[in-house]
């Protein structure tokens, strides 16, 4: 593979807001990201799964089934996730499996794997890989639907993928401000593309400030109560609120730099 290439991946929040920001003709923000061609996109089936419990309008899981199938997305199971580690660890794939499912949870709950996920410690024939599959589904069936597990696998994703491509990791995020600094805690730093970055991304490869003004605004229109943006001061101490429409323009005005965890950040 190409030393510089980057490896994405996309969580289910980012799916749904890039996908709601669109023009009058239905061209999605996330049709943008998939013209990124530095990038290969990978996302975990249980983004795939979350989106279509939920009625959302409009509904981004037409659009991931049809990039899965054109390829453009590769969707990866647990099976597929423990296979990638036996290449590495052999016997102990799945044993670097929990481990890697144990470092997600606590970041997001700190009981969570113990509740949910404490019975593999003591599974026998852990070493059995379908054994271990049934097992791993038995507790993810048990995980009520609103525990955000489609984040805690995601997250188990983006550190396999760190522990194959180092600093080539990138995910396209949450607004989730302590999931993402989580993400970039990482011993190898996992860069992290907002929402917001999309656009100034979008900004330096010279998409006129006229035509993305549409997606914009159909994302703030989404927001309703939400009428300002967190982005970082020059001397990076605070974060501060910024009015949303003046966030667009200030992205336009090349005033922010984008940092690794997404968030912008004032220049001088």
């Amino acid at each position: 593979m190409e030393m510089d290439k980057k490896y994405a991946l996309l969580d289910a929040d980012f799916l749904y807001k890039s996908h709601l920001a669109r023009n009058s003709k239905n061209y999605t923000l996330t049709d943008f990201v998939m013209e990124f061609a530095e990038y290969e996109f990978f996302c975990h089936e249980m983004i795939r799964e979350e989106l279509s419990r939920h009625e959302l309008n409009p509904n981004p899981n037409p659009w991931l089934e049809d990039k899965i199938k054109a390829g453009k997305v590769k969707l990866y199971t647990d099976r597929e996730i423990v296979s990638e580690l036996g290449k590495l660890y052999g016997k102990e794939a799945t044993n670097a499996y929990l481990e890697l499912m144990k470092t997600s949870c606590d970041t997001f709950n700190a009981d969570f794997y113990e509740q949910y996920y404490g019975s593999l410690n003591v599974l026998e024939n852990l070493e059995d890989v379908e054994v271990f599959l049934a097992a791993l589904k038995v507790c993810d069936d048990n995980v009520p639907h609103k525990k955000g597990l489609g984040e805690k696998k995601t997250y188990v994703l983006i550190q396999m993928m760190e522990i194959m491509y180092g600093n080539r990791v990138y995910v396209f995020c949450s607004d989730d401000f302590k999931a993402r600094q989580s993400i970039v805690g990482l011993e190898t730093p996992v860069h992290c593309i907002s929402i917001l970055g999309v656009f100034y991304k979008l900004m330096k490869l010279g998409k006129e400030k006229s035509e993305m003004q549409e997606y914009y605004n159909r994302l703030s229109a989404f927001l309703k109560n939400q009428t300002e943006y967190k982005v970082w001061s020059i001397s990076g101490h605070q974060r501060e609120g910024v009015p949303i429409q003046q966030v667009f323009d200030e992205i336009y005005d090349e005033k922010f730099q984008m940092l690794g965890n997404g968030d912008l950040q004032y220049i001088k």
